[in-house]
């Protein structure tokens, strides 16, 4: 069997030009773009974003997905992020927290409504 090296989730936005620069304000770099579709990558992982202007978003308490990246040192990029962080609405982060499922984590409100949470096993 094939080694799996990676999942890229797929996000739907309703704006690419406003989502691109919010990834890059996260530390991901733009690999590629054509017309709705971009590939972003932070540290050796992608996510692929494709605008769709007329799909619903859910209201903001309720994300349709939620995508989860494992890091080393999740305090580091926190601390690293966080002049970025404090650019966006308060109700938009959620700071690194030690969560009963044994994992120290913090979470980003995506453009759509939807959470990105960067997080590490607590040891």
């Amino acid at each position: 069997m094939s080694k799996i090296h990676q999942i890229t989730p797929f996000l739907h936005v309703p704006d690419l030009e406003r989502a691109i620069p919010f990834f890059e304000s996260l530390g991901f770099g733009l690999r590629f773009r054509v017309s709705d579709y971009a590939y972003l990558e932070l540290g050796g992982c992608g996510i692929r974003v494709l605008e769709e202007s007329d799909r619903p978003t859910e209201p903001k308490e309720r994300a349709r997905v939620s995508v989860y990246i494992d890091v080393s040192d999740v305090d580091g990029l926190y601390r690293k992020l966080r002049p970025a962080l404090e650019l966006l609405p308060t109700d938009s982060v959620e700071p690194v927290q030690d969560q009963p499922w044994h994992q120290r984590e913090f979470q980003v409100r995506l453009p759509d409504g939807d959470w990105l949470t960067f997080g590490q096993p607590m040891k």
